[in-house]
């Protein structure tokens, strides 16, 4: 039995093969994922397990995107030069209906194939899994626009669209039937076909990950894609880190080299604690929605994260409000003397975890940075309280606000990462000014 037909148009030609998307040795090779490009089953998990987790980690860069667009990634280990992600499941108000959204995502992927100077594609059926699309949608809208890209062009391009039932119910003669079918639908589709038979190899079905109801679904979207992002940040500072230790190492300053090497211990117990979580995140079904809300109901303890020398009376009168509800106050004024080798971006982060309600407050200074991760101990407790899911209630000082001379921030790069913190909190949650 053929695994795989292929047919002519002009120079170019489109192949449809019954076999995972994840063997081609095409250039592009197209993923359909969430608006958080979680890559959390069906297609995108195979391509991850198979590509890695830097695939990911690139990913979280460019989220959330919009129902329809196509986002580039690297394609990590795998032999391709890229992945497109093809955004088939936008939030609950999206209003694309799946034609369109099948139509807009295939034409945007042959599209950019010119402004890469590609020529090769492998797509899967978009849309076809975890979407819901249907097969009659998905295969006649990829045909259609496919099919009327290939003609129109003056140099050849190797098209393949890979067919494959993750739920075990169609075998490839049904494909195959099916792609006859629609290719009689679509006359222009079918100028020769070329013989292609090869023998049908056994392929191992990916395991969907089920999350629950769609609430679930889009906390654990977010958490995923946050761990992602926090990953990255202590990935880019290692290398900084390793760079450095390289120099210091070439001019013989022991000291500073017992320092460094100390911060990228740091690092790393961080960054294994982070891929740690995700591994168990990605693997296993999220029931952390269902705590995050039990941590709802009832508070217990309320994490006050925030700079010290301008915010003294703030913390103050929120410490006070904390207790008189009886609920326990966390914050830097309760660690106290720890006996434990335990470094304060670790201490901060298992702190940021234990408790139930995280409270930022935000004013004009960024606070100690921390030099294993390059990010002050103020983000560091709100990327932990994001991360984790865990309510949070964010106030930022107002910009005609009365303050000291003396409390403004002084180092120019750490005004610059206060300012981009504050519009990313901005930009995704509501503040109170």
């Amino acid at each position: 039995m053929a695994n795989k037909r292929t047919y002519q148009f002009g120079k170019s030609q489109l192949t449809l093969e019954f076999s995972s998307i994840t063997t081609s040795k095409a250039q592009v090779l197209v993923s359909s994922d969430d608006y958080y490009l979680s890559m959390g089953g069906g297609v995108s998990a195979s391509i991850l397990n198979a590509g890695g987790n830097v695939i990911a980690l690139d990913a979280a860069k460019k989220v959330p995107a919009a129902l329809g667009d196509v986002v580039v990634t690297t394609a990590g280990k795998l032999p391709a030069q890229y992945i497109f992600h093809a955004v088939t499941i936008g939030p609950d108000d999206s209003v694309m209906l799946p034609k369109e959204t099948i139509r807009q995502t295939t034409k945007r992927c042959m599209q950019m194939l010119d402004t890469l100077q590609l020529d090769s594609i492998a797509f899967p059926t978009i849309g076809a899994g975890i979407a819901g699309f249907t097969y009659e949608d998905v295969a006649v809208q990829m045909a259609e626009v496919i099919t009327e890209d290939l003609q129109k062009r003056q140099k050849p391009v190797y098209v393949t669209i890979y067919l494959f039932d993750r739920l075990g119910r169609k075998k490839e003669i049904d494909y195959l039937q099916f792609f006859e079918e629609f290719a009689a639908r679509v006359p222009r589709i079918a100028n020769q076909a070329v013989a292609a038979h090869t023998p049908m190899d056994p392929v191992k079905q990916p395991t969907a990950i089920d999350d629950g109801s769609e609430t679930d679904d889009q906390i654990r979207m977010r958490r995923l894609n946050n761990l992602r992002k926090l990953i990255g940040s202590l990935e880019d500072k290692r290398f900084e880190l390793e760079a450095r230790l390289i120099e210091l190492i070439n001019s013989g300053e022991e000291e500073d080299i017992t320092e460094l090497r100390r911060k990228l211990d740091e690092n790393q117990e961080l960054r294994l604690g982070y891929l740690n979580e995700l591994k168990s995140l990605s693997q296993k079904d999220s029931s952390y929605s269902t705590q995050a809300q039990a941590s709802i109901k009832r508070p217990v303890s309320v994490f006050v994260s925030s700079s010290y020398k301008d915010l003294i009376g703030h913390r103050t009168a929120v410490k006070d409000q904390i207790m008189r509800r009886d609920m326990l106050f966390r914050g830097m004024e309760t660690f106290g003397a720890d006996p434990s080798r335990v470094t304060p971006a670790i201490k901060i982060v298992d702190e940021v975890r234990k408790a139930n309600v995280y409270i930022g407050i935000f004013g004009v200074r960024y606070g100690y940075i921390d030099q294993a991760t390059g990010l002050s101990m103020t983000e560091l407790e709100f990327n932990e309280a994001e991360t984790s899911g865990k309510p949070m209630f964010l106030y930022v000082i107002r910009d005609d606000a009365p303050v000291k001379v003396s409390d403004i921030e002084p180092d120019p790069a750490g005004k610059a990462k206060l300012d981009s913190l504050k519009s990313r909190m901005r930009k995704d949650y509501v503040v109170y000014m």
